[in-house]
């Protein structure tokens, strides 16, 4: 028996209009980075070396820590992270983003990583500048992402990966200036591969496990209105590379 297609049209309308809930925060799990785990990261140079024992580049999490509990001077990071572009010590970039969004290193999304080092590698090794930040603005906002609950509506929000960087598609938005980047779909497991790693010189913000549950409306804004014409020319090359 098929349902009537007005039927599925009342349904899917009224889905729509039902208001999210948040349920209880989605839980840590417990990591399954070891000593050998992280030493093949390095092998890979996907990790810098250790160094003095005293000031150890990365550690895996002891077997009792069920959540994060880095050392004083340490964040949380992922092997994902570092096999989609995050390098160290963290570059000014990067640490723009954690600023302007308020977020800590666990916040961004695997996809989100690989966003940022595209848009560095576009911006370093074709258009032979920094990464620019009102270029960055123009072409991305930062969405939320909280995780199924299992119960229609209610979605929980996630202690790590809730930063997604977005390329704008609106209406009003121009993402046809921009070269397609594919991302991943699949990350199974991606959090359950976390680690302790050093944040030299405090250059990114210490890890605090905040939880972040509501999308800040500065997550969206774009360039300021009279930089604009400023990215003419950028834009200009951005197209004819899109070409290529």
């Amino acid at each position: 028996m098929h349902a009537h297609p007005r039927a599925v049209a009342k349904l899917l309308s009224f889905l729509l209009k039902m208001p999210v809930r948040l349920n209880a925060a989605d839980d840590w799990r417990p990591s399954l980075m070891t000593e050998r785990r992280l030493l093949e990261l390095k092998m890979e140079g996907l990790l810098r070396p250790r160094t003095l024992s005293s000031r150890l580049e990365w550690i895996a999490p002891a077997v009792d820590h069920r959540e994060p509990r880095p050392p004083r001077g340490y964040m949380v990071s992922f092997a994902k992270f570092h096999r989609h572009g995050l390098g160290f010590p963290p570059s000014r970039f990067m640490r723009a983003l954690c600023h302007h969004y308020g977020v800590e290193l666990q916040h961004f999304s695997p996809n989100a990583i690989t966003v940022v080092a595209v848009f560095a590698a576009v911006c370093e090794g074709y258009l032979r500048m920094m990464p620019h930040w009102d270029l960055w603005l123009h072409l991305y906002r930062g969405e939320l992402f909280h995780a199924p609950s299992g119960t229609t509506g209610v979605r929980k929000p996630v202690q790590a990966g809730c930063l997604n960087l977005v390329l704008k598609t609106g209406k009003s938005e121009k993402p046809r200036e921009y070269i397609p980047v594919g991302l991943t779909s699949n990350h199974a497991g991606w959090n359950s591969q976390w680690f302790y790693l050093r944040n030299n010189d405090d250059l990114l913000p210490a890890y605090t496990g905040c939880l972040i549950s509501e999308r800040p409306d500065h997550w969206r804004y774009g360039v300021v209105q009279t930089h604009q014409p400023r990215l003419d020319p950028i834009l200009d090359a951005l197209r004819k590379l899109r070409r290529a």
